[in-house]
């Protein structure tokens, strides 16, 4: 039992902080709106989904196996659980590892954009962004992780409604090819 007031205030903090997380569970199951934010912070759950991808080799000279090659993702459309266009996905893979845990295999850095916004805001470049940066295997010559797989990644930021962002995405690469990005988050409070 907590006995000094330093330690009441830090359950009280702990509390609040598990039912924003608790809050976040309907609204990642429906696919609507944010829960409210929290005395700490809010905590978000948007999923997004886009149909199949083609990344574009731009090392000149490459085999596609090669150290230091890099993969474009063009500006990619991305729809919530209702079907309707939310925004849209850039990305960009960097191969840092050949070979590597096995023969064919490759380690990729990977920076997905996701920018969220109507027609007009994704023309002109919409501030409400959430950046997701990190790593995984890949295999050698699939520009993307392979279909039945999925990669969990930090979310290192946002801008806009997002600004301040900092969480996980699991990114599912579905059985028919589509795929899933589920970004679970917390924004901070702001004054």
């Amino acid at each position: 039992m907590p006995r000094t007031r330093n330690e009441m205030q830090g359950v009280v903090h702990w509390l609040a902080l598990v039912a924003g997380l608790i809050a976040a569970i309907p609204a990642l199951a429906a696919g609507d709106k944010p829960p409210p934010p929290t005395a700490n912070g809010a905590a978000r759950a948007l999923v997004v989904t886009h149909g199949p991808v083609a990344t574009q080799l731009t090392t000149p000279g490459s085999d596609g196996h090669q150290l230091g090659d890099q993969r474009v993702l063009t500006a990619t459309p991305i729809f919530d659980r209702r079907a309707r266009e939310v925004g849209r996905l850039d990305a960009q893979l960097l191969t840092t590892s050949i070979d590597y845990p096995a023969s064919g295999d490759e380690v990729r850095m990977t920076t997905l954009n996701f920018v969220f916004g109507d027609s007009s805001g994704l023309l002109a470049g919409s501030p409400d962004q959430i950046i997701v940066s990190g790593s995984g295997y890949y295999p050698r010559q699939q520009g993307t992780i392979a279909g039945g797989l999925d990669l969990v990644r930090p979310i290192i930021g946002g801008s806009g409604r997002f600004s301040g962002a900092s969480g996980s995405a699991l990114t599912e690469h579905l059985g028919d090819d589509s795929w899933r990005h589920t970004l679970r988050f917390i924004l901070p409070v702001r004054p």
